[in-house]
């Protein structure tokens, strides 16, 4: 069973308390929510200002909270909290228009919980209702949604054995990109079995989808139609592996970090040019004044993340240890903070962008890593907003 309880504004949730069946899931969620015309925590939201949603692990559940970036030591709001198998957190996205927030989670009472075990596509409402949309997608995968906030895209990837694949040929078994509707539609738009497939992002106007895939030859990119019509290569990414993948904010370009082994080895952030397949590092050791630190890694750029402007923050390894988060911009490089003993990974700037959130590593390089937690960077000044390093973001309203 899962549990998602949404809270409303003035009322305690044991006086609110309600359920609903689930027919799509063939089971029961059972939320909290308040009858009458009094708000929701979530609808009080919409006319906050700028908020950070962030998920809170906790064993059996999560909780999404949404916090002022301009008093992040302040109080707090509840969105919702939602209740999952032992162990195993949620992953979360919000919606762009603010008013929604999809989710993956293993039920309550998951028989054997898994990394890989099936898990529940979920949205979460502004108005408190819970709608069930999969209960066979992948845990692990973030829910990708659509422009218009109508539809989210899932990973589906089924075992070899369950395929009906050799598992000698195909042991990573079968993949599936699947679009859930709001509505109820459930369509697949690519499938592999030759590769690992991941979703990644829409083009702003919808048109088009972009997922990676990766496999013994490397990373490459592709764009398919929402009907699963017109797929198409776009770029071969990486001879190994590439990931952080971040679309700029007018669907141009698709930032990534990229690994390079050799006598070197390194990890590069870079760009690709969407209409064109071109790629080009996305900033330059020269411009960052950056060297190799003493682990032998020659360079080390990770987490990119676009401005508001289509200006790009990368996290970039300083040549006597740590790094700092690093704006290129058309001006130079302008460095967001710095480290000499820890590790500053961008997570995802503020509608406004005057506010910068981070993953705060301990450690001077990528080897020495060890707790993490996430902080937001502005106006010169950081502060931590949670001392769990359990958090994660889920996204931004304005």
């Amino acid at each position: 069973m899962m549990i998602v309880r949404v809270f409303a504004a003035a009322a305690k949730p044991a006086l609110v308390t309600g359920a609903i069946a689930a027919a799509t899931a063939g089971g029961w969620f059972a939320f909290n929510n308040i009858t009458g015309d009094a708000p929701t925590a979530f609808e009080r939201l919409q006319s906050a200002g700028t908020r950070l949603l962030v998920s809170e692990f906790g064993t059996n559940s999560d909780t999404i909270v949404a916090i002022d970036p301009a008093d992040p030591g302040g109080a707090r709001d509840v969105i919702a909290t939602i209740d999952h198998a032992p162990e195993y957190g949620i992953t979360a996205a919000l919606s762009p228009d603010g008013e929604a927030i999809a989710y993956t989670a293993l039920p309550l009472d998951t028989p054997k919980p898994a990394p890989d075990a099936p898990a529940i596509a979920g949205i979460v409402a502004a108005g408190g209702d819970v709608a069930v949309l999969a209960t066979d997608v992948d845990l692990v995968v973030p829910p990708v949604w659509s422009p218009d906030s109508d539809a989210i895209i899932v990973r589906k990837n089924t075992r070899c054995e369950d395929a009906g694949l050799s598992c000698d040929e195909f042991p990573a078994g079968a993949f599936e990109l699947i679009r859930l509707g709001r509505d109820g539609s459930r369509t697949t738009i690519t499938s592999w079995r030759s590769a690992a497939a991941f979703p990644i992002a829409f083009s702003p106007d919808g048109a088009a989808f972009y997922f990676a895939t990766l496999d013994a030859t490397g990373t490459d990119l592709y764009r398919v139609a929402p009907d699963g019509s017109d797929e198409s290569m776009i770029a071969h990414l990486s001879d190994q592996v590439a990931r952080d993948w971040r679309i700029s904010p007018d669907g141009s370009a698709l930032a990534y970090s990229a690994a390079e082994s050799g006598p070197a080895p390194m990890i590069v952030a870079r760009v690709v040019d969407l209409a064109t397949g071109a790629i080009s590092d996305a900033i330059s050791t020269s411009a960052l004044e950056a060297g190799p630190p003493s682990t032998g890694v020659s360079r080390g750029e990770f987490n990119p993340a676009w401005t508001p402007d289509g200006d790009l923050t990368v996290a970039a390894l300083n040549l006597d240890g740590g790094a700092g988060a690093v704006t290129m911009s058309d001006l130079g490089a302008t460095e967001e903070t710095q480290n000499t003993d820890s590790i500053d990974l961008p997570l995802g700037w503020s509608p406004d962008g005057r506010t910068l959130a981070v993953r705060a590593v301990e450690g001077e390089t990528p080897f020495e890593a060890g707790a993490s937690h996430v902080e937001l960077v502005r106006d010169g000044e950081r502060e931590r907003i949670s001392d769990s390093s359990d958090i994660s973001i889920v996204g931004w309203t304005e």
